[in-house]
C-alpha cells in the first residue's frame, strides 16, 4: 500500500488534552446551484399567466461537519480482471423437460360438513350431597366376659388297650388280578447269528503267580529333614533390554496393564477339561423326549441332531414308537410343539416340524424332524420388515438388540454378545429381511457367527477365529483328548491362497484401509472386502483377522467319540487338542450326534491349519 499525506488545512486548537482529528472536512461550505425553469408552447391568440413561487424561508442548517472527502479510486486492472474462456454448450444440460400438470381439482378440496354439537359432554350432573349423621362413625363396645377356664387342658387316666387290636387283618387275595404288575412284551424277532465260540486244547503259561519278599527289620534310628519349598517363579527375567509386547489394540486412555505369561514346561498351555486315558469308557446312555406343554413323553428308536458355525439353529430328526401317533399335533396356539430333549443328562430344546409315518415297520413307526427353538426368528414364522438406524448413532451390539423389538418391546430373545463392540454413525446400516436375517448381517460385518443357546431364548454372538490360526499355540484348548477316547474317521486336505494382506472397508461412510498379517510382506492380496457396518477400526481389525485366518493349508480332521461326562456334547466354536499320531490343534467347525439304542456317538470336525 502506497504511502498517504495527511494535510491539516485548519489551525491549531489552543485548548489543552487529545484533540479529534476529522478525516474528511475539507472545510468549505456546499453551495446551491440555480434553478432554472424552462417553458416551451404555442400561442393561438389565447393569453396565458404562468405563476411560480419560491419559498425562501427553510431552515437551512449547517452541514460542514457531516461532509465527507473523497477522490476518485484508482484503477486496479489486475484485481479486476477474471479468466475466462468459451463454454461449450450442453443442449442437453441447459434444457429442462416440462409439459403442462393436468388439473387435479379434488385433491384441492378438502371436504367437511358440520360437526354435532354434543352439548351434554360439557355439562356434569350433580346433587347435594345428602348430610350422614355422626352416630356411624362411633363404634359401639362393651367390657366382654373374662374366660378364665379356657387356659386349662382337660384330661384322665388313659385306658390301656390290648395288643391284639395292633395287629393287621388281612385275607387271601384273587391271584388273578396279577396283570396289572405284569410287564408288556411281545414276540421277539428270532436272530439267527450263532452263539457258539471256537476251542482249543490251552497251552500252560509256566509263568510262576507267587510275590518277591524279604526279611523286614524296624526302622533304624535316624533325623527327617524337611524338603526346602520351590520358590516362586518371576513373571519376567531380570536382564536387560526388556522386550514390551503389546497385545491389545491401542485405546488412546494411556493405562498400562503388564500380564504375567510366564509359563512352564510343555507343548502349550494347559487345557481347560482333560479326558482321562482309560482301557475302557464305559457310559450309560440315556435319551428322553417330551413335549413342553403336555409333558408327554415320547419314546425313541433312534435320533440325531447336527449344527455347524454357519447355521443358527439345530437341524434334528427321530423315529418314534407308534404309540407316539395322538402326541406329535400342534400347541394350543397352533404353532409347532416345542420338545425338551435330554442327551446325558444334557438338556435342548427343539421344536417338531414335520412328521411321516414309516410303514417298514410293523407296527408302523413315525418319522418326526425338525429344528432348533430359535427357528422362529426365520422365515416362515417370521415376516420380513425394515432394520436400521436412520437417526441416530449406536453401537453394533445395541442394533442387534433392537432387532429383537418391536415398537421398542422386546420380542422375548436377547444376544450374548462375544464380540468387540462398535460404534455406528446414523443412517449408515439398513437392512430389510427376517429377525435372523439382520442378525446375521451384523455378526457376519464383523468375521461372527450366531449360534443358539440350547435351552433358552439367547442368540450367542462369537468370532470365527477367537485367534489367529498362527497364534493358537499360545491359547488353552478347551478340550483334550487323548486317542484311546476318540477315533479319527477321515480327514480332508483344503488348500487356500495364503494371503497376508487384504483390504477391508465400509460402505458409504466408514473406514477403509489395508489389514496385514504381522511379520509377513503383504505381497499377497487377498479380495477387497466391503459392509456397511464396518465403520470403526475395532470392526476393521477383526473382519481382517477372520479373512487373512482362513488361507493356507488346512486340514479338517473328523472325530468319533462317545458323550463324555467329562466333555458333554462338544459344539462349534471350541478349541480341541488331539493326541493321536501326531498332536493336532483345532477349533470345532460342526457337531452330529446320533444315537440309535443303545449306541450313542458325537462326530466332530476340527479345523486345523498346517
Amino acid at each position: 500500500m502506497a504511502a498517504a499525506d495527511l494535510i491539516f488545512r485548519q489551525q491549531p486548537v489552543g485548548t489543552p488534552g487529545p484533540v479529534p482529528l476529522v478525516f474528511g472536512d475539507d472545510g468549505g461550505t456546499p453551495s446551491t446551484p440555480d434553478a432554472t425553469l424552462h417553458g416551451s408552447g404555442r400561442l393561438t391568440g389565447l393569453r396565458l399567466h404562468l405563476a411560480a413561487v419560491y419559498d425562501i424561508n427553510v431552515s437551512r442548517p449547517t452541514v460542514g461537519q457531516t461532509a465527507g472527502r473523497w477522490q476518485d479510486a484508482a484503477p486496479l486492472p489486475h484485481a479486476s480482471r477474471g479468466h475466462w474462456q468459451q463454454s461449450a454448450k450442453l443442449p442437453a444440460g441447459v434444457r429442462s423437460r416440462w409439459q403442462d400438470a393436468a388439473a387435479v381439482a379434488a385433491r384441492c378440496r378438502a371436504a367437511w360438513s358440520d360437526t354435532l354439537a354434543l352439548q351434554r359432554a360439557l355439562h356434569v350432573a350433580f346433587e347435594q350431597a345428602r348430610r350422614l349423621p355422626a352416630e356411624p362413625l362411633h363404634a359401639r363396645y362393651q367390657e366382654a366376659q373374662r374366660l378364665r377356664s379356657s387356659t386349662g387342658a382337660g384330661m384322665q387316666q388313659a385306658l390301656r388297650l390290648p395288643a391284639a387290636p395292633l395287629r393287621g387283618r388281612y385275607q387271601e387275595t384273587y391271584r388273578d388280578r396279577q396283570r396289572r404288575t405284569g410287564a408288556r412284551f411281545e414276540q421277539a424277532a428270532p436272530l439267527q447269528r450263532p452263539i457258539a465260540s471256537g476251542m482249543g486244547i490251552a497251552r500252560r503259561l509256566p509263568r510262576a503267580i507267587g510275590g518277591r519278599y524279604q526279611q523286614a527289620w524296624p526302622p533304624r534310628p535316624g533325623q527327617w529333614q524337611r524338603p526346602a519349598q520351590p520358590g516362586k517363579e518371576p513373571c519376567y527375567l531380570p536382564a536387560l533390554p526388556a522386550h514390551l509386547l503389546f497385545a491389545d489394540p491401542w485405546t488412546g486412555d494411556g493405562q498400562l496393564v503388564f500380564v504375567c505369561e510366564r509359563r512352564g514346561p510343555g507343548p502349550g498351555p494347559e487345557p481347560v477339561v482333560v479326558v482321562p486315558v482309560r482301557k475302557v469308557y464305559i457310559v450309560l446312555n440315556n435319551i428322553t423326549l417330551h413335549r413342553v406343554d403336555t409333558g408327554a413323553e415320547l419314546h425313541a428308536h433312534s435320533f440325531s441332531m447336527s449344527l455347524d458355525h454357519q447355521s443358527w439353529t439345530w437341524s434334528w430328526q427321530a423315529s418314534l414308537h407308534h404309540d407316539a401317533a395322538t402326541r406329535l399335533g400342534r400347541d394350543n396356539q397352533g404353532d409347532p410343539a416345542e420338545l425338551a430333549i435330554t442327551v446325558n443328562g444334557l438338556p435342548f430344546r427343539l421344536r417338531l416340524e414335520r412328521v411321516a409315518r414309516d410303514r417298514r415297520f410293523s407296527p408302523t413307526r413315525w418319522n418326526v424332524s425338525g429344528k432348533g427353538k430359535a427357528s422362529i426368528l426365520g422365515a416362515p414364522y417370521a415376516t420380513a420388515m425394515q432394520f436400521g438406524n436412520p437417526t441416530a448413532a449406536r453401537t453394533a451390539q445395541q442394533l442387534m438388540a433392537d432387532v429383537l423389538t418391536i415398537n421398542g418391546v422386546g420380542i422375548g430373545w436377547t444376544v450374548d454378545w462375544g464380540l468387540q463392540d462398535w460404534l455406528v454413525p446414523a443412517g449408515a446400516w439398513a437392512l430389510q429381511g427376517c429377525y435372523i436375517d439382520a442378525i446375521n448381517d451384523i455378526a457376519a460385518a464383523a468375521g461372527g457367527y450366531v449360534q443358539p443357546h440350547p435351552t433358552d431364548s439367547v442368540l450367542r454372538i462369537l468370532p470365527s477365529y477367537p485367534a489367529a490360526p498362527w497364534a493358537w499355540d499360545a491359547i488353552a484348548p478347551d478340550f483334550e483328548i487323548p486317542a484311546d477316547a476318540a477315533e479319527v474317521e477321515g480327514s480332508e486336505y483344503i488348500d487356500q491362497p495364503a494371503y497376508n494382506r487384504v483390504f477391508v472397508g465400509g460402505v458409504g461412510m466408514g473406514v477403509f484401509g489395508p489389514f496385514k498379517r504381522a511379520g509377513t510382506a503383504g505381497d499377497v492380496l487377498a479380495p477387497q472386502v466391503t459392509h456397511a457396518l464396518i465403520t470403526d477400526a475395532v470392526a476393521h481389525r477383526q473382519r481382517g483377522v477372520a479373512e487373512l485366518s482362513n488361507t493356507g493349508r488346512q486340514e479338517h480332521i473328523t472325530l468319533n467319540m462317545q458323550v463324555l461326562p467329562e466333555t458333554g456334547v462338544i459344539v462349534p466354536g471350541q478349541f480341541v487338542r488331539y493326541l493321536g499320531e501326531k498332536t493336532v490343534m483345532g477349533i470345532v467347525r460342526s457337531t452330529s450326534v446320533d444315537w440309535s439304542f443303545p449306541k450313542l456317538r458325537q462326530t466332530i470336525k476340527l479345523e486345523t491349519h498346517v
